[in-house]
């Protein structure tokens, strides 16, 4: 019989080895690469390869474009403030916001100057130029071009001399774009600096009618143009009323009211309007801008709007028009797509849906930062099942793209999970809330928020995994019985709902009343003295409510939280822990490389390896975490930044009650340093709040290039020069960046001493516009009227100091201007400067200054300024000086906290309260949390797995909170389970070896 089974044995292996051979002789006849196929993305790379700036005019004009299906995800105006656009979206956002500045901008001073007494004073062609190329070169990785197309006969010029008044050109269209400069003379390192740009009027030249059907770069023109009839006016146009205050005289203001401006402009639906044309921004589809930039763009296009005819005695003639689009570019390779498959986070139409290659148990997920190449993707186990344990999760896209075939087939899968806990069935909505929870994290978690719904869904998880999994005793509802955990009596609950806040003032301060609440202030004054018995370890309670008084009831006593002594560990464990995992990476990396290039691969030793490589990093990790905890009788110092801090955590619940004490009503009762936070509340505004910055930055560099390019008696042949700035212009500019950009509360520009030129020549000694939005309204007023000098402002003397005598770190930009040779725009020329060279500053330069609350009646918020200087040129012309600053004003509400661990040396206020299990998880910030806590999940650690199924592979941070109050109140609560346990996952096993082992155990039984 041994005999007989030996033969056995002998026979499957031959048989193994054969098989084993040809597998190999045949996947050495094809690449290890042929398994991918060519899809949609190949189809549109192949289409974007074929066309470039040589080719471009001969092609068809259907070829210049790409399915409008490509991109998908845009923003829509009436949503920028309904629902989270992620980072992948934010430079579509910019360029949607920046088209509606523009817009608004043109809209208005068209209009405001809209007189033949200002005529000479409108802007004339070097403030169309030089304002497209701040917006280029304010926004390098954002902005790629800028333009402002006017329709037919609807410019008229001020700014050439043989021209008429009341006369208009055919077409005018002033357009910049980015221009790469790595062949340019002074360009020593032959490297792009994105601080060059090429401008030209777009209607000058042979065949360059862009209103024709013919023309191939116009998929703009017919979102808004032409503007002929009025049957759409009340659709496309919108009148906005400004109210403005001006000033004479600093010190004092023309009139103590404001005066009213109405103008229209482009529209402004409602919340609910689904209709394409009714927005006020709208996007191309991708198209090739052949004979400019010459590459691959998507446009936000906006529209103009202004009375024409313009100068009439037959004012019944005239009519709100749009005259022309203001359209911002943006490059296509630079836009995020949606690969994964149409679904709840991929809703199409999406022309490139589906071309991941994520495998069976996995979902796809879309990654930021990718734009039209592959890999913008991630593969995450779907819930009930687990990732190799020596793999980083989840699976990135762009490792997947780059496997072989036989990578691919063995790897990238996911295992059933052992067994996982089950939430438990609750029906009763709990109305429980944690102190300091915003909107989104406060209150009940995300599973309880549709109680009906979520119970349901919880019911049939439960049924569906109770044939193969332990779970928890499920009862009828209102009646849920908890036994034991972690070594504390269960807590009967049978109406949760009668359970109240546990922030609830002292029970001997309360009156006796039926149906009474307590007041905020009476849960705060309880929440104080609970957290005080608490950390004196004099009372243990259980928080119950008795008719409608709330009261401590000490009869029953409460186990002592212990969460911070488990977590008592230095960021040093987190960083060495960090450090371990880069270098179990790149072993990671140079195993699956060596085996690529290996004559006999095999992936099951490589995951073997790697195997072993986690679970010794993981007992390093559990050695470094143990032995950094303070030991039980000896006594430690107070580490310098540990991973949970209750002194850092004491700190943000008292930074975010001030932010609450402090409102309209009070703000001016209260002393100043009430009204001004320290700079650490603001940590992670300069890179949240980096495209309204670079709002203020954009004005300030289109100032700084004219302040240093123009001069008022300046004329270049038949081209008159710039003129001085207008007053009503510095107006429109303020005001276009606030009703541009729903976060910008307030922006202003201010001029340093005797810097602003009036019309006559004169010099003021002050001038300020600043604008602002209160309660949907627009106002704008020269702070130069004000009692008080804005330039004994903190943040301007700041400013000044940094930057009236010291302009290091600004930046060199040039712009090679080509206008158009006569008035009828038959070809185009150099202008008599080229290139125009301008120092300007950078968003590096500008600061963000600290937290504060502006009690002025007008905005009556916690705000951070963005400040950014402009500079112009002394009186002999040859030295830079300080001008002034631009500023904007966005909301400390729109901030979004990081919790997580960091090193001390981090001025982060809320840094080190997050409460993750930092054995077996870590921290990382949970976008769409305004400035609340909680806003943060805490992921399974390499070497841990996710054990609830409650269909997420991560624990909410709002979540934790929530539990933990409740933990602490005396409620049952989840808090001690919300953490990972360590993976039991085995390293996949090649199919050859999987046959050989069934073979032989099958064998080895018979036998």
């Amino acid at each position: 019989m041994l005999r007989q089974a030996t033969s056995w044995i002998i026979l499957a292996l031959v048989l193994v080895v054969y098989f084993n051979n040809q597998h190999q002789k045949m996947a050495s006849a094809k690449s290890a690469f042929s398994w991918h196929k060519y899809d949609k993305l190949d189809e549109i790379n192949d289409h974007i390869s074929s066309i470039d700036g040589s080719n471009c005019r001969d092609r068809d004009k259907t070829d210049l474009r790409l399915r409008k299906d490509v991109i998908t995800e845009m923003p829509v105006y009436n949503t920028l403030m309904s629902r989270v656009w992620y980072k992948n979206r934010t430079s579509l956002i910019h360029l949607h916001n920046m088209a509606l500045n523009r817009a608004f901008f043109y809209s208005y001073v068209l209009q405001k100057m809209n007189s033949s007494q200002n005529f000479y004073k409108q802007p004339n062609w070097m403030y169309f130029y030089f304002s497209a190329s701040a917006d280029v070169n304010a926004n390098p990785s954002g902005i790629n071009g800028s333009a402002f197309y006017f329709d037919n006969d609807c410019h008229y010029p001020n700014w050439y001399t043989t021209v008429p008044f009341n006369n208009t050109l055919p077409l005018f269209g002033p357009k910049v774009f980015r221009h790469d400069d790595y062949a340019d003379q002074d360009n020593y390192l032959r490297e792009p600096t994105r601080s060059s740009a090429v401008g030209m009027d777009a209607g000058a030249g042979r065949f360059m009618n862009y209103t024709r059907k013919e023309f191939k770069m116009n998929p703009w023109y017919e979102n808004w143009l032409p503007d002929l009839k009025g049957d759409m006016d009340s659709l496309t146009k919108f009148t906005y009323y400004i109210g403005i205050k001006e000033s004479n005289v600093t010190g004092q203001f023309v009139s103590k009211t404001y005066e009213n401006f109405a103008f229209f402009g482009p529209n402004s639906p409602s919340a609910s309007t689904k209709d394409e044309r009714q927005l006020p921004v709208q996007y191309t589809a991708p198209y090739f801008d052949c004979g400019g930039s010459n590459k691959w763009v998507i446009s936000a296009v906006s529209p103009v709007v202004d009375f024409m005819p313009r100068y009439t005695n037959w004012t019944h003639l005239r009519r709100q028009r749009i005259v022309g689009a203001v359209v911002m570019d943006i490059d296509l390779i630079e836009v995020d797509f949606n690969g994964c498959a149409i679904g709840v986070s991929n809703k199409g139409p999406n022309y490139l849906a589906g071309i991941d290659k994520c495998r069976k148990y996995t979902n796809c997920k879309q990654r930021a930062g990718y734009g039209l190449r592959r890999g913008g993707y991630h593969c995450v186990c779907k819930n009930g099942f687990q990732h190799p344990i020596f793999l980083d999760r989840p699976y990135k896209g762009e490792v997947i793209e780059q496997a072989t075939e036989e990578e691919y087939s063995t790897g990238f899968t996911c295992t059933p999970t052992d067994y996982k806990l089950v939430l438990p069935l609750i029906d009763q909505k709990v109305n429980f809330s944690y102190e300091g929870g915003g909107d989104n994290s406060g209150g009940l978690p995300s599973d309880l928020q549709d109680l009906e719904e979520g119970t349901r869904r919880r019911r049939r998880e439960a049924d569906s995994m109770s044939s193969s999994h332990d779970q928890q005793t499920v009862e009828r509802p209102n009646s849920v019985r908890y036994g034991k955990e972690n070594g504390r009596p269960g807590i009967p609950v049978r109406h949760i709902d009668d359970v109240k806040v546990m922030n609830a003032a002292p029970p001997t301060e309360l009156p006796n009343q039926e149906n009474r609440e307590p007041t905020s202030q009476e849960l705060m004054a309880l929440a104080e003295r609970i957290r005080d018995l608490r950390i004196s370890n004099k009372l243990q309670y259980y928080l119950k409510r008795q008719g409608s008084r709330y009261h401590v009831d000490s009869s029953s006593p409460v186990e002592e939280d212990d969460y911070v002594g488990q977590n008592d560990v230095d960021y040093t464990v987190e960083r060495e822990y960090q450090e371990d995992l880069q270098q179990h990476r790149e072993y990671r990396d140079f195993l699956i490389s060596a085996n690529r290039e290996s004559q006999t691969p095999n992936m099951s030793r490589v995951t073997e390896a790697l195997r072993d490589d986690v679970i010794q990093m993981r007992e390093r990790h559990q050695q470094r975490f143990h032995a950094n905890r303070p030991q039980p009788g000896v006594k430690s110092r107070r580490k310098r930044s540990p991973m949970f801090d209750n002194f850092a955590f004491d700190k943000m619940m008292r930074i975010l009650r001030w932010k609450g004490s402090v409102s309209k009503s009070n703000c001016d009762q209260q002393p100043n340093h009430r009204l001004t936070m320290p700079g650490d509340v603001g940590y992670g505004a300069s890179k949240q709040f980096e495209n309204e910055g670079r709002t203020a930055l954009r004005l300030s560099n289109f100032l700084s290039m004219y302040l240093q390019n123009v001069m008022p008696d300046e004329n270049f042949g038949n081209l008159r020069g710039g003129g001085p700035l207008h007053k009503d212009m510095m107006f429109g500019e303020v005001i276009a960046n606030v009703m541009g950009n729903f976060r910008i509360y307030s922006a202003g520009v201010y001029f340093d001493r005797w810097k602003f030129e009036n019309d006559d020549g004169s010099l003021r000694e002050l001038f300020g516009p600043w604008a602002f939005r209160r309660r949907g309204a627009f106002f704008a007023e020269d702070t130069a009227g004000y009692s008080t000098q804005y330039v004994d402002s903190d943040w301007f003397r700041q400013a000044k100091a940094r930057h009236g005598a010291n302009f290091f770190g600004s930046k060199k930009y040039k712009l090679r201007a080509y206008v158009r040779s006569n008035p009828q725009g038959t070809s185009s020329i150099k202008h008599e400067f080229f290139p125009i060279k301008y120092f300007a500053a950078t968003y590096e330069m500008g600061f963000w200054t600290k937290p504060h609350f502006r009690c002025d009646g007008k905005v009556d918020a916690w705000v951070v300024t963005y400040v950014s200087p402009f500079f112009g040129l002394d009186s002999l012309r040859t030295k830079l000086e300080f001008r002034g600053v631009t500023t904007i004003d966005v909301p400390l509400s729109f901030l979004e906290v990081n919790q997580c661990p960091m090193p001390f040396s981090v001025a982060n206020a809320f840094k080190n309260t997050a409460r993750c299990d930092y054995f077996s998880t870590n921290c990382k910030p949970m976008p769409g949390f305004t400035f609340s806590r909680g806003s943060y999940r805490c992921n399974c650690r390499l070497g841990f797995e996710y054990w609830h199924a409650d269909g997420k592979g991560w624990i909410e941070g709002s979540l934790l909170e929530f539990e933990y109050e409740k933990k602490k109140a005396g409620i049952f609560s989840r808090f001690d389970n919300l953490r990972c346990r360590p993976s039991s996952g085995a390293a996949n096993l090649s199919p050859g070896l999987q046959i050989f082992i069934l073979l032989l155990t099958t064998l080895l039984w018979l036998s």
